[in-house]
């Protein structure tokens, strides 16, 4: 008789250590909640400087073959007409020479929501306003110009309040004359403009 209460309880025992009380589980999920959102947020980190170091690689290359167009044309390559639009502008760099080696991706950033050009039968491929990111010159510029000179950058920074939510958030990317490339931050803007000084978006200026 002892042997069998003995029995009864030592399985009862051993039915409760092989599952989890109420508390244990909230315990476990509390942990996992933590780690979810620790590990999100690295990786939501980790994606945003991936993109920025994509959007760096994308103004260098496009710099790079709109200073070598300069030394031949000796100007910057700008469209026809008062203030053109930047795809307008981008696309007389690659349809040139120095261009030639540029693909569609390039015209992309990676945290904007454009889509890249499709290219043609040839490969050749044309810039319009959903396929170009970058903001450009807007007038005629000399090789000559001061390495300071900006002559691109993204098209727009993160304003949520204005339903812009693509590109960068509170910086943009410029491209100088000299092909260096750097962040520059929505504070060192003139108050008031959207583009650096001299820069135009997808509409063209006025």
């Amino acid at each position: 008789m002892s042997y069998k209460a003995s029995h009864e309880k030592t399985s009862g025992d051993r039915a409760r250590s092989e599952g989890f009380t109420l508390v244990e589980l909230l315990v476990v999920i509390a942990i996992i909640g933590t780690l979810a959102a620790l590990f999100s947020g690295n990786i939501l980190t980790a994606l945003k400087k991936g993109d920025e170091v994509s959007c760096t690689n994308n103004l260098k290359n496009i710099g790079q073959a709109a200073i070598a167009y300069s030394l031949d044309k000796r100007f910057f390559p700008v469209a026809k007409g008062k203030t053109p639009p930047a795809y307008e502008s981008l696309n007389v760099l690659v349809n040139s020479n120095a261009g030639s080696g540029l693909s569609p991706e390039v015209f992309i950033c990676p945290s904007s929501t454009d889509e890249r050009a499709e290219k043609d039968s040839d490969g050749d491929f044309v810039l319009d306003e959903y396929s170009n990111s970058y903001a450009w010159l807007g007038k005629k510029t000399k090789a000559a110009t001061d390495p300071g000179t900006i002559l691109g950058c993204d098209d727009s920074i993160v304003d949520k309040e204005n339903d812009i939510d693509e590109n960068h958030d509170g910086f943009m990317i410029v491209v100088y004359a000299d092909s260096s490339v750097k962040k520059l931050e929505e504070s060192e803007l003139d108050e008031g403009s959207a583009l650096p000084k001299n820069l135009v978006g997808q509409e063209g200026g006025s």
